[in-house]
């Protein structure tokens, strides 16, 4: 099992994510996509992982997707990638805003907590770095997502 160092900040809070939940979800995410580099004969680039998970608002996330993005709008999740350094730490910080997972939640019909889970999983996979710049990448990444969160007992987000 990978080792995983998580920070998880609030800057709002919301009742139903607690650490416990976030630290699953992260290190079900890690591991799992550590097997399918194992499965796929592939050596695993990283020994380790350190992650800084921050619950935001929609202020917080505007001002960041605008200054590291140049998108005017706050975006349910963005990953801050740093690399894998010379101790095969793999490293990066995940925001994720509240009121844009609350309204995504909504409008999909998803629970709260199942798309903050995907969400989770999300940021950690683009961390590790899985992409979905072109269809195979999406597909592989999706892919995952959905192994992962099967793991987890939730269902496949990208279905109805």
């Amino acid at each position: 099992m990978i080792p995983v160092e998580l920070d998880i900040q609030f800057a709002i809070s919301h009742p139903d994510l607690t650490s416990e939940r976030i630290t699953l979800w992260v290190q079900t995410a890690v591991s799992e996509a550590t097997k399918a580099y194992t499965d796929a004969g592939l050596s695993v680039p990283y020994a380790q992982a350190q992650f800084t998970f921050r619950f935001c608002d929609a202020d917080e996330a505007k001002a960041l997707n605008h200054q590291y993005r140049d998108k005017d709008y706050a975006t349910n999740v963005l990953t801050f990638e740093y690399g894998i350094d010379a101790t095969e730490t793999v490293s990066s910080d995940i925001i994720i805003c509240i009121p844009v997972l609350e309204a995504e939640a909504l409008e999909q019909k998803k629970t709260f907590l199942d798309h903050a889970a995907h969400l989770c999983i999300h940021g950690v996979l683009h961390a590790l770095g899985y992409d979905h710049l072109d269809d195979d990448e999406a597909e592989e990444m999706e892919g995952l997502e959905i192994d992962i969160l099967q793991h987890l007992a939730i269902a496949n987000p990208y279905l109805g």
